[in-house]
C-alpha cells in the first residue's frame, strides 16, 4: 500500500520510490531510513537538477551555440531520459529535448556558411600578409631602408601568428601553401638583409682605412700652419668622394679630420691678426693717398687724368698691405679712380673712332656734293622746282653742320 504520493511520483510500503510516465509508473530507488517525504524530495531535487540542465541546453541553441557541442549534450540528455532515476514530468522533460534537437540541424546549416564566410575572410587576410611580405623580398635589395622594413617584417610575422592563432582554421593544404611562401619571401629577405650589412661593414672598413690615412695627412699639415691649407683643401676635396662608414664611425673620423684643419685655419687666424697689427699704420696713410688724389674724381681731360691716376697708383701701391677688415674701405675708393679714367678713356676712343671717323668723312663729301649739286640745279631752275630745291638745300647744310660739330 502506498504511504505517500504526489502528481508524479510516489513511495509504496517496502520504502521503494516510483514515477510515473504517462500511465506507467516505475521504480527509480529508494531512500533507506528515511521519511516518505525525504524519499520523494531526494528524488524531486534529481529531477531539478536534470531540468536545469535541459533549459541550459535549450538556451545554447537559442545562443548559438557550437551546434556540434549542443548536439553532443542533447544526445546524452536523450540517452539519460530513457529510465532517469528522478521524480517529476520526464516525459515533458523528453520532448523539450527532442524540440531543442529538431534546431539543431538549422543551426549547424547557418554556423557552417558563417564558418565558410569567416574561412574565405581568413584566406584574404591570410592572402594580404604573404602579398605584402612578397612585395617588400622583390624590391631591390639597392633601394631597401633595411631599419623600416626590418621593422615591417617583424609586424607581418606578429600578424600572421596572431592570425593563425585567432583566426579560423584555413584547410591545411591551402594554409601549407600559404605558410610556403610566407616562409620563402621573409627568408629571401633576411638573405639580402644580412648581405646588405655584410657590404655595408665591408665598405665601413675600406672608409675608415681611407679616411684614417687622410686624417694622418691632415694632422701632419700643422707644422706649416697657414702654408698647409691649400694642402688641407687638396685632402678635403679627397674626403668627400671617399666611401663612407657607419653614422657613428663617420662622425668621430670627421671630427678628427676637422679637428686637424680648425687648426691650421687657427694658425692662420693667429698670423692674419698680427699681420693686421704690424699694417695699422698702412690704413692712415693709404687714406692720405686716398685723399691726396680725390680731385682724379674733377677732372675731364683723359691725359691728365690718366696721369695723375698712374702717380696714385705708384703712391697707393708703395704703401703696403692694410688690415684685412679695412681692405675693402680703401679698394672700394681706389676702384672709383679706376673706373672714372676708364670712361674718360671710353668717351676718346669713341670720339677717335677711325672707323667712325671714316664713316663720317664719306658722309661730309657725299652732302657738300649734294649741295654743290642743288646750288647749281638752282641757278637755273624755274620757280615752282626752286621752292623745293631751297628746302632740300637747308635740310642738308643741317646735317652738314651737325656732322661737323
Amino acid at each position: 500500500m502506498t504511504q505517500e504520493s504526489t502528481g508524479f511520483g510516489r513511495v509504496e510500503a517496502d520504502g521503494s520510490v516510483q514515477v510515473r510516465e504517462n500511465d506507467t509508473w516505475r521504480v527509480v530507488g529508494s531512500y533507506p531510513d528515511a521519511s516518505a517525504e525525504e524519499a520523494l524530495a531526494y528524488f524531486e531535487r534529481k529531477f531539478i537538477d536534470l531540468e536545469s540542465r535541459v533549459s541550459l541546453a535549450e538556451q545554447r541553441v537559442k545562443a548559438g551555440a557550437p551546434s556540434k557541442d549542443v548536439e553532443k549534450q542533447l544526445n546524452g540528455l536523450t540517452e539519460e531520459l530513457a529510465e532517469p532515476a528522478v521524480v517529476g514530468d520526464i516525459v515533458a522533460l523528453r520532448t523539450r529535448v527532442a524540440t531543442a534537437l529538431t534546431s539543431v540541424p538549422a543551426l549547424k546549416e547557418a554556423q557552417n556558411k558563417e564558418t565558410e564566410a569567416a574561412v574565405a575572410e581568413a584566406l584574404v587576410t591570410r592572402e594580404k600578409i604573404v602579398s605584402d611580405m612578397e612585395a617588400l623580398a622583390a624590391t631591390d635589395p639597392g633601394k631597401i631602408r633595411w631599419k623600416a622594413t626590418t621593422a615591417t617584417i617583424t609586424e607581418l610575422f606578429e600578424a600572421w601568428q596572431n592570425h593563425q592563432q585567432t583566426g579560423p582554421r584555413l584547410p591545411k593544404k591551402t594554409a601549407d601553401a600559404l605558410w610556403a611562401r610566407f616562409r620563402q619571401a621573409r627568408s629571401g629577405l633576411e638573405k639580402a638583409r644580412r648581405t646588405y650589412f655584410q657590404t655595408l661593414d665591408e665598405r665601413s672598413k675600406e672608409a675608415k682605412t681611407a679616411k684614417r690615412d687622410l686624417i694622418t695627412q691632415a694632422e701632419a699639415l700643422a707644422p706649416k700652419g697657414s702654408e698647409g691649407i691649400s694642402a688641407y683643401r687638396s685632402l678635403l676635396e679627397k674626403w668627400k668622394v671617399a666611401p663612407r662608414a657607419s653614422r657613428s664611425v663617420e662622425d668621430s673620423l670627421w671630427a678628427k679630420f676637422k679637428a686637424a684643419g680648425d687648426a691650421l685655419y687657427a694658425q692662420k687666424a693667429e698670423q692674419e691678426q698680427k699681420d693686421d697689427e704690424a699694417n695699422a699704420g698702412n690704413l692712415e696713410t693709404k687714406l692720405a693717398v686716398l685723399a691726396e688724389f680725390a680731385d682724379i674724381l674733377t677732372l675731364t681731360d683723359r691725359d691728365q687724368a690718366s696721369t695723375r691716376h698712374r702717380l696714385f697708383h705708384e703712391k697707393f701701391t708703395a704703401v703696403g698691405p692694410v688690415p684685412k677688415k679695412s681692405l675693402r674701405q680703401v679698394e672700394d675708393q681706389a676702384k672709383k679712380f679706376d673706373q672714372h679714367v676708364k670712361k674718360l678713356n671710353e668717351e676718346h676712343w669713341q670720339k677717335n673712332d677711325p672707323e667712325k671717323q671714316a664713316r663720317s668723312q664719306s658722309m661730309t663729301d657725299q652732302l657738300h656734293k649734294a649741295i654743290a649739286d642743288i646750288e647749281r640745279d638752282l641757278a637755273s631752275a624755274d620757280s615752282p622746282r626752286k621752292k623745293a630745291l631751297e628746302d632740300d638745300l637747308a635740310t642738308k647744310k643741317a646735317w652738314l653742320a651737325i656732322l661737323d660739330k
